[in-house]
């Protein structure tokens, strides 16, 4: 029964969002697709425009709902904003081009935001996963400016494996990083691997949302951090209490001349 009345819930809580969002002022993206599953169609009020993403279950479509109706990476309105726009619309003026480095990718939502908000940059997804990279990769066909790496994002190259396959949505898979390469190994890169593929770009942003490994991340190999105008990343510590998962960021944050935000769970550092 359970199976059956939680679509019909979560699609009449959607009709009374979508009301309230075209109500509102404030709301920039309109999800008009009530259904949790297949095509979700999406109005950006912003750019006047229509656009839809693919969802598999509820998970993937309470992902979308954090990039899009929630607008979680929301810049504009931030005290900061205008630098972070300044520094786009400088890159691009020198002939080069944003580097936007997505990291934790998931089924693709954000990257396709950074793409849409940022359409000169070129926009990297990482993703552990190798269903969800598809899906992000499917989900930014129409996008000639991202692309999506099967891939893990740490402080050093190697490979890793998913320590929790079983029993977690889409978005909590989590890194194992203590393994040598073998039939099960996904191959981890580096941001400085990232920054190495695409010599015509200038580091702009770098949002990271990859479950608690931002402890290694941030280990070691740092040098990276300078470099981008703004590092923006979820925190972990309410998910793996007593792990100090921030530590290590906060750590290399500290030796930096970086504006430190933060909004929720959510963490963005902009250069100065």
């Amino acid at each position: 029964m359970k199976n059956f009345t939680r679509p019909i819930a979560r699609a009449i809580r959607n009709v009374f969002r979508t009301i309230r969002d075209v109500l509102s002022s404030k709301a920039r993206f309109i999800r008009i697709s009530p259904f949790a599953k297949g095509k979700i169609i999406f109005f950006d009020k912003k750019k006047s425009k229509f656009f839809c993403l693919q969802s598999r279950d509820e998970g993937d479509s309470s992902v979308l709902d954090t990039i899009f109706p929630k607008y979680v990476y929301r810049l504009d309105g931030m005290i900061r904003s205008e630098d972070i726009y300044a520094k786009y619309k400088n890159i691009v003026s020198s002939g080069m081009r944003p580097l936007i480095i997505d990291c934790g990718a998931n089924i693709g939502a954000s990257s396709y935001f950074f793409a849409n908000e940022f359409p000169e940059a070129i926009v990297v997804g990482v993703e552990l996963e190798s269903n969800n990279a598809k899906l992000a990769q499917k989900n930014n066909l129409n996008k000639n400016n991202v692309t999506i790496l099967h891939a893990a994002i740490g402080s050093k190259s190697g490979a890793v494996e998913i320590d929790n396959l079983e029993g977690v949505n889409n978005d909590s898979f989590r890194v194992n990083s203590n393994l040598k390469p073998g039939n099960n190994s996904i191959e981890m890169i580096t941001v400085f691997d990232i920054k190495t593929r695409y010599p015509e770009t200038i580091p702009f942003i770098i949002k990271i949302d990859i479950e608690g490994f931002e402890y290694e991340l941030f280990s070691r190999n740092t040098q990276w951090m300078k470099d981008f105008h703004l590092i923006t990343m979820e925190l972990h510590d309410w998910m793996l209490p007593r792990e100090a998962t921030s530590k290590n960021f906060f750590k290399e944050h500290s030796k930096q001349n970086r504006d430190c935000y933060l909004k929720g769970d959510m963490v963005f550092s902009i250069k100065n």
